[in-house]
């Protein structure tokens, strides 16, 4: 208990420092989980702080610290009154509020994307008003007129948690555990087939911020957990910050060599288990055990996150493998490595270990227990998992009515589509991309009013009035010039040659290349089904979705699976579809990876093979849900990259005959011989003397990529 006033203006200090990580949390969760569940989950991390003081100053604080029944609970200091003759008791209930704050908060990341926002006041109650403050009392009560007295039965046994590995951290732990029981994984997170699909968090730099805010809240953490300035202070506050890098450092390195690359998260949730398992024991063990403890944190916390995929667990943001498996870590290493002469419970090692093992059985026995329990009992009555249609709308909207740009977009798109009222322009965010698309499309919404006006047909839908406006293209054009850039260009190595031929002023073909990042180029090609406007505003909606997707830390395989259910939202029982192929060319690695929606074989022509990139999966826009694969090709300076939609194959001359793909892969297999440029001409050229003046039939585009030779 804090003496001095100096202490008691360090415990202040620590108990904003601990205050502060509850915006760690914020930027962690809300950054780890997708852009339409972000507001709910930063909502969930402020109003979990304001009940949690509520119910601690009503009955935890009482529960935790009252005069003790037995050693298993107190029973006074409830709605305690705090006065300027005891100010210890006031400061010590600030520090320990921030600690029910915390355990409070580690649920949250756990369940993220999909409980309900009034299930999730319900845990943080159980919580703060029953688990926290009798486990609490357990391990840390205390007479608060004489200190020194251990009243809680664990305190009693032997059982050392110093600043919270069990007592906050794994309880929040096996919580969220118990919520994740019964709430379920987030749709689409496990398929039927035993695959897992990862899921990338919109904001890795936000939630990178926000563990550099938990790191540093971490000081006050366990330097608080002293109760005074002293001489400890210094020596704690080092072997927090070393168990931390062993975890960082543990956690990239060993995780680097099983996935064999290195993974964006591992690096803050291995620092994250690394403060968790030091903060048992940060009193008692020298600056070399912290590293150990933290080294063993990080690869502990990647197997518990492996094991939960096995086990088909979906812990959104890493709360179990962080705060559960490393707070077990770290309340055994307690008896492995502490100072038992700093720990001072009279027990030789292997005693402690037992008294530690308790410690950590009964934790789960009581948070799980308790929690599972109450939950599954409300649950029966009050359904703590939100709708599949709100999970799939997303959180921020249904639960809280707080959207993004894009949602706005397809919300206005798609109340067109369903009502047939063309009279109101799209609402235009300015200095965005969504708003530049929304202003293009109201060009085209302008357009079409006048030329309805003018043919005084009026209509509610405008795919049933599209081919009375196909002679009046000229916004369109514009429009579709802005999506479609025909330069050709040089993207580092890569030689891009590109030739784009409409039927019409323009057509349903679409396509993207843009260059990540130095040396890995991402090159998209769209056909969609249809021609002129009709087509092209499709092609629009293509854009849309893709520019929002491409940005992302994505695979192809997930480009086209939120491709797929987006596009089938946007343009439900419309039956349009489309067939694309998206490449990742990486100079870096030497190495193609693709996959085809159902897109016509393409063609990789290297200095001794041509390899036939296959479609591997359906078209988009047929079924929801749809699952994709990819394939990887290993190339070397000199390959040649064709890519072309059915345009190209698909056209008839006077005798009924098609093109063909045989014709098309017989003048690629000379490419190795020609330039890219005369490659594609010669193509076209020889299609044209196959037609013989028959007019095209579709749509054509053809993309090359030359890796130069340097």
């Amino acid at each position: 208990m804090p003496k001095t006033n100096f202490d008691i203006l360090w415990i202040i200090l620590s108990s904003g420092l601990v205050f502060f990580m509850q915006a760690g949390f914020l930027c962690l969760e809300s950054g780890l989980t997708r852009t339409k569940n972000s507001i709910n989950v930063a909502i969930k991390n402020i109003t979990d702080f304001g009940i949690a003081t509520l119910i601690f100053y009503a009955v935890g604080f009482g529960t935790m610290f009252g005069a003790s029944a037995n050693g298993l609970i107190g029973v006074d200091n409830f709605f305690p009154a705090f006065s300027t003759d005891h100010p210890e008791i006031a400061v010590f209930f600030l520090f320990q509020l921030m600690f029910c704050g915390t355990a409070a908060t580690i649920v949250s990341g756990a369940v993220a994307e999909r409980m309900k926002f009034g299930a999730y006041i319900a845990v943080t109650a159980v919580i703060s008003s029953v688990i926290y403050p009798v486990f609490g009392h357990w391990v840390w009560g205390k007479d608060l007129q004489q200190w020194e007295v251990t009243t809680g039965w664990l305190g009693k046994l032997g059982f050392v948690d110093f600043a919270g590995s069990t007592v906050v951290h794994s309880v929040g732990g096996w919580v969220g555990l118990a919520a994740m029981k019964i709430i379920g994984n987030r749709s689409g997170r496990y398929e039927e087939d035993g695959s897992v699909r990862y899921i990338t968090g919109h904001n890795l730099p936000l939630a990178m911020l926000g563990t550099l805010i938990l790191w540093l809240g971490w000081i006050g953490f366990n330097g608080g957990s002293t109760l005074a300035f002293t001489s400890f202070v210094p020596k704690i506050i080092v072997n927090t910050m070393f168990a931390a890098a062993g975890g960082m450092a543990s956690a990239l390195v060993y995780g680097w060599i099983r996935l064999r690359y290195a993974e964006a998260t591992l690096p803050l949730n291995g620092a994250l288990a690394g403060l968790v398992a030091i903060t048992a024991s940060c009193n008692a063990v020298t600056s070399f055990d912290s590293v150990i403890i933290g080294l063993v944190a990080g690869i502990l916390m990647f197997e518990t996150r492996s094991f939960l995929d096995k086990i088909r667990m979906d812990d959104a943001v890493g709360a179990v493998p962080v705060h559960l498996a490393a707070g077990i870590w770290g309340t055994v290493a307690v008896g492995i490595f502490g100072d038992l002469n700093i720990i001072g419970t009279g027990l030789d090692r292997t005693e402690q270990i037992q008294v530690q093992t308790i410690g950590i059985i009964v934790c789960g026995i009581l948070a799980f227990g308790v929690s599972f329990s109450v939950f599954s009992l409300i649950n029966r009555f009050f359904a703590f998992r939100v709708s599949q249609q709100n999970e799939y709308q997303g959180l921020n909207y249904t639960e809280h009515r707080a959207t993004t740009e894009l949602i706005d977009l397809f919300l206005e798109m798609e109340y067109q589509k369903r009502t047939g009222d063309l009279s109101k322009d799209l609402s235009i965010e300015p200095f965005t991309e969504v708003g530049q698309i929304a202003e293009r499309y109201n060009l085209v919404l302008g357009k079409i009013r006048m030329n309805l006006r003018e043919k005084e047909i009026l209509t509610k839908r405008l795919e049933e009035n599209l081919n009375l406006i196909q002679n009046d293209l000229s916004t369109a054009k514009k429009i579709q010039s802005g999506i479609l850039s025909q330069k050709d260009r040089n993207i580092g190595e890569l030689e891009v040659i590109v030739s784009y031929l409409p039927l019409s002023e323009i057509g349903g073909d679409f396509f993207d290349i843009m260059e990540l990042k130095p040396g890995l180029t991402r090159v998209f090609l769209a056909d969609a089904t249809g021609h002129g406007i009709q087509a092209a505003l499709i092609t629009m909606a293509i854009k849309a979705i893709y520019e929002s997707l491409k940005r992302g830390i994505y695979t192809v395989t997930e480009i086209l699976y939120h491709l797929n259910n987006e596009f089938l939202h946007t343009f439900k029982n419309l039956n349009q579809f489309f067939t694309c192929i998206v490449v990742d060319i990486d100079t870096n690695s030497g190495n193609v990876r693709y996959a085809s929606a159902g897109h016509i074989p393409q063609y990789l022509v290297t200095e001794n093979e041509m390899y036939t990139l296959e479609k591997t999966g359906r078209i988009v826009g047929a079924i929801s849900k749809t699952s994709y694969s990819s394939n990887d090709i290993k190339i070397a300076p000199g390959c040649k990259l064709i890519l072309f939609t059915d345009g190209l194959v698909e056209q008839w001359n006077s005798e009924k005959e098609e093109f063909g793909e045989n014709r098309v892969e017989t003048i690629v297999r000379t490419f190795y011989s020609r330039s890219i440029r005369e490659g594609i001409d010669t193509i076209l050229k020889e299609q044209e003397r196959f037609l013989s003046g028959v007019p095209k039939q579709d749509d054509i585009s053809v993309i090359g990529i030359h890796w130069k030779q340097t």
